[in-house]
């Protein structure tokens, strides 16, 4: 039975070869066109034929016209309103405006929501805290450091937080004071 199973097999992939192959020859014969010459005629008239540029077309704009703005005499809705101007406080005034000529430290660069705080420790008896930055650096700080854009100052440090200080301005209330914390979030680790 086995043997018979083997010839039935071997014919079989002889004529699966032969009828592979006749069906090979008779897709190429289909490719054949006898009519190429018409493809060359049409392919020579295409080379003599004038070249260069297309013409250029040039379209007339309409003339505009100049509207009149019927507020140009009111106040511009990009400026502050006249009393937030006459009343407003300056950027350099003020008891709790920050210190301009002060060095800014490394990590002022970065919003604190930027910042991580990964842990705190205990050196020379004082309390020192480790802060992740966006551009992969670790820096210790302590109490009396800057961080943050708000020109944010370290109050306190704790176990598991910091308390930031931070001043923010206002037009019309000038420098404020506001207090911020940053806690070791275990999530992140």
């Amino acid at each position: 039975m086995m043997i018979v199973r083997a010839v039935i097999r071997s014919v079989m992939t002889y004529a699966a070869k032969r009828i592979g192959a006749l069906a090979g020859v008779v897709l190429l014969a289909g490719c054949a066109d006898a009519d190429l010459a018409q493809l060359e005629d049409t392919l020579a008239d295409i080379r003599r034929s004038p070249g260069g540029q297309p013409p250029v077309v040039t379209v007339t704009l309409p003339e505009n016209r100049r509207l009149a703005y019927l507020y140009s005499e009111e106040r511009s809705p990009f400026l502050p309103p006249d009393e937030v101007v006459q009343g407003g406080m300056s950027r350099s005034e003020g008891a709790l405006a920050p210190d301009q000529q002060r060095t800014r430290e490394p990590l002022e660069r970065f919003s604190l929501q930027e910042l991580r705080l990964v842990g705190t420790m205990r050196m020379a008896g004082r309390q020192v805290a480790m802060i992740a930055s966006p551009d992969g650096n670790v820096t210790s700080v302590k109490e009396g450091n800057y961080m943050g854009t708000d020109y944010g100052r370290i109050a306190q440090i704790s176990a598991q937080e910091i308390r930031v200080t931070e001043r923010v301005f206002t037009q019309r209330e000038g420098w404020q004071e506001r207090q911020v914390s940053l806690a070791i979030n275990e999530n992140n680790e």
